[in-house]
């Protein structure tokens, strides 16, 4: 159990899970925009947690935690390339069709520290850019 005021650790995830989890997540995201009306296109829809986590345990059939820790890691991955078009370009393989992720961009999500933050019973996971953007450079 955690300390108090220490927030708990994402432990990490084997790297081809976590990129069987980021195709997934990638293919719940075109279904929403698929799904979305006309007039919400400048918004981008809510991802619906609770139905992302259905998807990661029945699609890959991983206990709780994994299911959480891969919740976590993923939309982590999501929001840091979102924001940062920069890292977006380095963590994405130009050689891929799709816009694939790159192995050190999978290997570096999946084994790196997330910063877990608290905002009353809301929480979020976030990686640390300069150490993401460390990880995929040579």
């Amino acid at each position: 159990m955690p300390r108090s005021g220490v927030p708990p650790r994402v432990p990490p995830v084997e790297p081809e899970l976590l990129a069987s989890a980021v195709f997934l997540f990638r293919e719940y995201l075109e279904q929403l925009d698929a799904e979305a009306l006309p007039e919400d296109e400048e918004e981008e829809p809510p991802i619906d947690t609770r139905a992302v986590l259905d998807l990661f345990a029945e699609e890959l059939g991983t206990n709780v935690q994994t299911t959480l820790t891969l919740y976590l890691r993923v939309t982590a991955l999501y929001r840091l390339l979102t924001q940062s078009p920069s890292l977006a370009a380095l963590a994405i393989d130009p050689e891929e069709p799709d816009g694939m992720l790159t192995e050190d961009a999978i290997l570096a999500a999946a084994r790196l520290d997330l910063h877990v933050t608290r905002d009353g019973a809301e929480g979020a996971a976030d990686f640390d850019p300069r150490q993401f953007r460390d990880a995929l450079e040579p």
